[in-house]
This record gives structure tokens, sequence and C-alpha cells, in this order.
């Protein structure tokens, strides 16, 4: 099937008006938010790291640019690739860091809840995270343990029994 130009071309600036908003929350392939190898949105392997790796993950995770990061800019992380990597868990992690309790999330509030999330994890305090202190991934999900009902035969009005 072929279209003709002028539909091709306003399909395509159709999806890419729509699609720039999920584009900008969107980690890049590779877990771009991550610090170490194969880390994903794990944090930075060093505690001198941290400022800069919570300035990239603010950047991304303001969507509209405003300055603060709301719990509405933080449900990426909940759903889609982002998800299935631990995101509900940083999610948690970020929500923990509004010290002002005003539902938005500064950069400063970000730099300092990631820095506290990484004091946590450094049990030896070397400031730098080994592979025992760094979190691990999520378990896959398991399938549900949901019962099979036996068939039942289906009742048949003209036959007998």
């Amino acid at each position: 099937m072929t279209l003709p130009p002028k539909t091709l071309a306003a399909s395509i600036g159709a999806l890419l008006l729509l699609s720039t908003p999920a584009l900008a929350q969107t980690p890049p392939p590779g877990g771009g938010m991550g610090g170490g190898p194969g880390a994903g949105m794990g944090p930075p392997p060093a505690l001198a790291d941290v400022p800069a790796w919570a300035g990239r993950m603010f950047e991304r995770l303001d969507a509209n640019q405003d300055g603060g990061v709301t719990g509405d800019e933080l449900a990426v992380l909940s759903s889609g690739p982002a998800g299935a990597m631990g995101g509900g868990r940083m999610r948690r992690m970020i929500a923990q860091s509004d010290a002002s309790n005003d539902g938005r999330i500064s950069r400063e509030e970000m730099v300092a809840g990631a820095e506290r999330m990484f004091t946590r994890m450094d049990t030896n305090g070397d400031g730098v995270l080994s592979e025992d202190e760094r979190p691990r991934p999520p378990a896959p999900p398991r399938a549900p343990a949901i019962p099979t009902p036996a068939p039942e035969p289906m009742p048949f009005p003209d036959m007998p029994g």
C-alpha cells in the first residue's frame, strides 16, 4: 500500500507530535540513567557521581520542564520498560525526596535524596558501591496460581441425560 506524500507526511508529523512527551520520559536504550554496567536506572558507582546522576534523572523526569517533578511525571517509572527494570522502587525513593512536602520534587531535593539513598547502600562507608552493596534487580513476576476449573459437559435440551 502506498500513501500519497501529503498523507504520509501528515501521519509522520502526528506521530512525532503525539510521541514527544513519552520520549521525554523514556529511558534511553541500555538504561542510560544508571551508573554502572547493566545498572539500568540504578545508582552510580561512587558518591562523587551522585549529583550529576541525580541531575540527569531530574532532567529526564521533569517532562514539562517547570523545575519540579510531580507524581504524574513519576508515573512513567511504574509502567512499561522502566517499571520492568525496578522503576517502582525508584519512584518510591524519589517520592521520599520531597523534603518540603509540597508534592513537587526540586532538583536540590532530588540530589539530597539520591545522596541519602547512596549513603544507606554504602554499608562500609568508602564512597563506592561494591557489587554486594548494589541493589539487586527485581525478581520476574510469577504467574498467578489460579486453579483451572474442571470442564463441565454442555447440556443440550433435546438430549437426555
